[in-house]
């Protein structure tokens, strides 16, 4: 069985696009990284042959997924130009089990959405403030596994360093507007907070936002999206403004 095992794991690290890894009995995280797509749903379609290839008779089923996009914009210019999409799809061999649909969560009122904004400011500043003095442990801990893509902290912290060797230390960042959904179509039930914010780093600087969530109102709020745009330092205020309209809200 551990020939077999070992085999298949050969065969498919082999290939120059696909990094295969075990996560579990029965269980695959795939990465695939490409420069000619943008959705991750249509860059994970290409790891179907893969999976099946994996599973085989069992068949499978994909699990939870997260991605990795570069974006940048170049001096002068209000185009963000794309780079590579990195996709980590967790595989599971066999059929999936019954989805149970959760009860939605009680909608917010815009008294409940005041008072829980302090709580939505101080979990970022946590979170940016660990990232930037290295503390990766405790940002981790302040993510769910649906943005990790069940990745161990030591991969998700190697990939927090890279991002920080892009970008360079960090001199100032703005939280600006803070933004509540309850049961949103199309995801899961529950309370999401968006967290928009800018912030100015040595090398270069970013705007972007945060989106953490909670199923029910007894329950921890977890970070489940990071969303950035990376920018040139010195754009000029027309450059700024129509940055504004299209992509940075809070610039």
């Amino acid at each position: 069985m551990s020939f077999i095992l070992f085999a298949i794991l050969g065969a498919l690290q082999a290939s120059p696009q696909i990094r295969v890894e075990p996560d579990g009995p029965d269980a695959w995280r795939l990465t695939l990284t490409a420069e000619d797509e943008t959705d991750p749903l249509r860059l994970a379609e290409r790891l179907r042959p893969r999976a099946a290839e994996l599973c085989g008779a069992a068949g499978y089923h994909f699990g939870r997924y997260t991605f990795d996009l570069e974006q940048t914009v170049a001096k002068g210019s209000t185009e963000v130009k794309n780079g590579a999409l990195t996709v980590v799809q967790n595989v599971v061999c066999g059929p999936a089990a019954p989805v149970v649909e959760p009860a939605a969560a009680p909608v917010l009122s815009e008294a409940d959405a005041t008072a829980l904004n302090p709580r939505l400011t101080a979990l970022s500043d946590s979170y940016f403030t660990a990232l930037d003095q290295g503390r990766y442990a405790e940002a981790f801990a302040m993510v769910a596994e649906t943005m990790t893509g069940g990745a161990t902290l030591e991969g998700w912290a190697a990939r927090a360093r890279i991002q920080r060797d892009k970008i360079g230390a960090t001199n100032a960042r703005e939280i600006g507007r803070l933004t509540w959904y309850s049961n949103p179509p199309g995801a899961p039930p529950g309370h999401y907070g968006a967290v928009d914010y800018v912030a100015a780093h040595a090398l270069q600087d970013e705007c972007g936002y945060l989106i953490w969530y909670r199923p029910t109102s007894d329950a921890e709020l977890l970070l489940i999206r990071q969303e950035t745009t990376l920018l040139p330092h010195d754009m000029d205020e027309a450059l700024r403004a129509t940055m504004r309209q299209a992509h940075c809200i809070i610039l």
